[in-house]
């Protein structure tokens, strides 16, 4: 491959890689779903509950996941993970970082005391986050996309 035919490739992968991100948007509806998902899962695991609905409440978390995933990628008729570029990857590794901070105070707190309110507390901040951060990731992750290779 020559010169020209080698930037002539790259310059369709750029041009790919924009057409897809701008293809992903994300519904209104997705991020607050997601949080709830989360935040129920992290409130409900930290609780103190009983094993039979942590484990329901794991059963659902990831039959909600997989539905929001489905519907996304039939809406976007795209995916696209976390490995899409060096801001949006490390947005992802930090918003996990500290929601698992979080529910691991919450969680600790709650099961030492025997109180059932800080997990719940710990899921709700969770959901807000996973709301306001996963907007901001979003906007991250076209950016990466657009980003030329």
């Amino acid at each position: 491959m020559n010169p020209q035919e080698a930037r002539a490739a790259l310059d369709a992968v750029d041009e790919s890689r924009s057409g897809i991100a701008d293809r992903l948007y994300t519904p209104w509806w997705y991020h607050p779903i997601l949080g709830l998902l989360v935040g129920g899962l992290i409130a409900v695991a930290g609780s103190g509950a009983r094993l039979a609905i942590v484990w329901g409440a794991v059963a659902a978390f990831a039959l909600g996941v997989l539905l929001l995933a489905t519907a996304y990628r039939r809406i976007a008729g795209v995916w696209a993970d976390y490995s899409a570029g060096p801001r949006s990857r490390r947005s992802a590794q930090v918003a996990f970082a500290v929601g698992v901070i979080i529910a691991a105070t919450g969680a600790s707190v709650g099961l030492g005391f025997d109180l059932w309110w800080p997990a719940t507390v710990a899921g709700g901040i969770i959901a807000v986050l996973t709301v306001v951060w996963g907007r901001h990731y979003d906007t991250l992750l076209r950016a990466d996309l657009r980003e030329t290779a």
